[in-house]
């Protein structure tokens, strides 16, 4: 009994070890810019750096782009017209020649003509790229996105070396927004929904974690600039259980969607029924969306993707439930034994009894 117990106590008391990993990224200039040129007009307004058009139905606007090269020798560049998404980091993407969405209508890389070319550039100087943009002649509300994206043609990936000796080898691309619009037409409200959530490991300020990504989705033209979220998960049957994440910033184009990432943080991934409440605000909190979304994760999504992120088993319930069994079984086995010997015992008592006695003479 003592070895069992001392065993018991040796079970409870073992504990799992983990490891955190960090990533380190460098920012580095590519050795260009990018600049709208051209004076603002009724159709397109260039005072944000930006390109704002606003034209009727089938009409063709002429659009100048100037790209800059800040260094001595002589480079090509490629640029792209191309549609807006959003990033799974929750920003306006341009980089993207091929865009797809269930409620995508109207494409801004197949508005601009051309929508794809190179140019080469002298040392220390500029050239323009002049395109014409033509407004869909079907109707709609709202307004498009797309943007000019330029990076460096066919150059080698600049090498640099991070703090931790790590090389680090990336090509760097620029981006001007496009935002069109038709004559007389309204804004319209942004319709945000999260189509599906599913286990995955997520990257966070402690490497890689089990988690969840939900989809969300803006079926709708409007684009209402930097937005503050926050995701709640609990667990249906479990009141004790709740994750929270945060994150601001988040920048969702028109009729696009993105993977929210919503870190699990220490806990492990476990099978069962969740809900997902997911809020965004405007800044100060003037307009609010909440989304709700019902999930089931299962045994072997959580085994898959707690394992991916270095999360090994928690076999403690096991080792409890052996020390049990085998505290049962002694005990079992101890009463049968003692049962066992007692009845031996009063046999062996009854059969000394019934011996004939010797009369003394």
């Amino acid at each position: 009994m003592r070895k069992i117990v001392l065993a018991l106590i040796f079970v409870l008391g073992l504990t799992t070890l983990g490891f955190e990993s960090t990533s380190v990224s460098a920012a580095v200039n590519g050795g260009y810019a990018l600049k709208v040129i051209g004076d603002s007009n009724d159709n397109v307004n260039l005072d944000n750096e930006s390109y704002v058009v606003t034209g009727d139905p089938g009409q063709k606007i002429e659009l100048k782009l100037a790209i800059i090269n800040q260094e001595s020798s002589k480079r090509t560049f490629l640029y792209n017209a191309n549609t807006a998404y959003t990033t799974d980091s929750g920003a306006l993407g341009y980089n993207k020649t091929k865009v797809t969405d269930p409620s995508l209508k109207f494409q801004t890389r197949n508005m601009i003509t051309p929508n794809k070319g190179t140019i080469t550039i002298p040392g220390k100087s500029q050239a323009t790229v002049t395109a014409t943009l033509t407004i869909p002649k079907k109707s709609f509300d709202g307004y498009l996105m797309g943007g000019f994206n330029v990076s460096p043609y066919k150059e080698k990936a600049k090498g640099t070396v991070s703090s931790n000796g790590t090389l680090l080898k990336n090509k760097f691309s620029y981006s001007i927004p496009i935002q069109t619009r038709q004559t007389g037409k309204d804004k319209v409200e942004s319709k945000y929904s999260v189509r599906t959530v599913k286990p995955n490991t997520v990257t966070s300020t402690n490497g890689q974690t089990p988690g969840v990504l939900a989809n969300v989705h803006n079926s709708a033209n409007s684009y209402d600039g930097a937005l503050n979220s926050e995701a709640i998960v609990t667990k249906k049957g479990d009141k004790s259980f709740k994750v929270k994440s945060s994150a601001g910033n988040q920048q969702i184009a028109p009729t696009s969607n993105y993977n929210y990432s919503i870190s699990w943080g220490k806990k492990s991934l476990q099978a069962g029924d969740y809900h997902l409440k997911l809020t965004y605000k405007t800044a100060g909190g003037i307009k609010s969306w909440v989304i709700n979304k019902d999930f089931t994760i299962t045994n072997s999504d959580a085994a898959k993707y707690n394992k991916l992120a270095g999360i090994k088993p928690n076999y403690m319930w096991l080792y409890i439930l052996l020390a049990i069994l085998a505290l049962a079984i002694i005990l079992g086995l101890g009463i049968y034994l003692g049962k066992k010997n007692n009845k031996n015992n009063g046999n062996n008592n009854g059969g000394s009894n019934n011996q004939p006695r010797r009369r003394r003479r």
